[in-house]
């Protein structure tokens, strides 16, 4: 009997150091600023915007703060080696870097960012190939599901393809609503009826009613691998961010869920010769209108 009794004492013991466990702390953690570096190039011959922030300490009431006095340069290698500097003429606000002309893009050729920020950091991001345009089909809804889409489109062959698509949703001309997903071309390569599915409302926030809308735009992007890879990660971040949203109910499971995604891409500090948080991605894009 004393032995059952020892047990119990034991089992509810623990129990409690257990939840206890679960209380919010105060931490001390020494803070090293990370620069973290956004930018997206498309062969739509439009204007080109990169958004470069800082992190900040844990206790602060901002997760990032804006870099605003960063020199942005863009290049591209021909096919034959020549490299040429496109650009270096970007307007800035709050962080955002906006080229002040559109940039006209060539398929087979690569293109990368280098970034010096106000204390001589330097970054540059991979040189990435503008692929050539795979064109959508058709775009029909799910006649299961009617707020998925079905993404048609000719895969090419003898070649290993990325794929990024998205949906963009409109309301007079507003966009209330942006969604993606990735895929590769493991299970479809070469197939003239490759499909992906997108759900419209993926990454609503459950507290927030489905926005209404009248039109909507699709893109099919054609990436590299690097960049895939990148929304591999950041689809993974979005998803714990997803389970882990609702800190009041106390869930002691979660100390032991998977910890968020570093969202390290292609873009690499050439002073310290480290991987920087964020990514350049260079597109090839197909649109529709529906």
């Amino acid at each position: 009997m004393k032995s059952s009794y020892i047990k119990i004492v034991l089992i509810v013991s623990l129990i409690t150091c257990f939840f206890a466990c679960t209380e919010e702390i105060s931490v001390d953690v020494a803070h090293e600023p990370q620069t973290v570096i956004f930018g997206e190039l498309t062969n739509l011959d439009e204007q080109m915007s990169v958004i470069i922030q800082q992190t900040l300490p844990l206790n602060a009431s901002e997760s990032f703060q804006t870099v605003n006095d960063a020199e942005v340069s863009l290049y591209e290698k021909t096919a034959n080696g020549m490299t040429n500097l496109i650009t270096s003429n970007f307007s800035v606000n709050q962080g955002v870097y906006v080229s002040n002309q559109p940039i006209s893009t060539t398929t087979g050729n690569t293109y990368w960012i280098e970034v010096i920020l106000s204390d001589g950091t330097q970054f540059k991001s991979k040189e990435e190939t503008m692929l050539p345009v795979v064109s959508i089909s058709t775009v029909e809804v799910d006649e299961e599901f009617d707020d998925v889409l079905n993404i048609s489109f000719n895969d090419p062959q003898d070649a290993t393809n990325f794929y990024k698509a998205s949906v963009n949703l409109y309301d007079l001309g507003v966009l209330v609503s942006t969604n993606f997903t990735e895929s590769n071309d493991v299970i479809f390569n070469g197939n003239e009826d490759a499909s992906i599915e997108i759900d419209l409302f993926r990454f609503e926030n459950e507290n927030q009613s489905i926005p209404e809308y009248d039109a909507r735009e699709i893109l099919l992007g054609n990436i590299n691998f690097s960049s895939y890879q990148f929304l591999l990660n950041q689809r993974a971040q979005l998803e714990v961010n997803e389970d882990t949203g609702d800190s009041s109910g106390g869930d002691p499971s979660q100390l032991f869920s998977t910890p968020p995604v570093s969202l390290l891409g292609n873009i690499t500090n050439t002073t310290t010769n480290r991987t920087a948080l964020g990514n350049f991605t260079i597109i090839s894009l197909n649109a529709v209108s529906q």
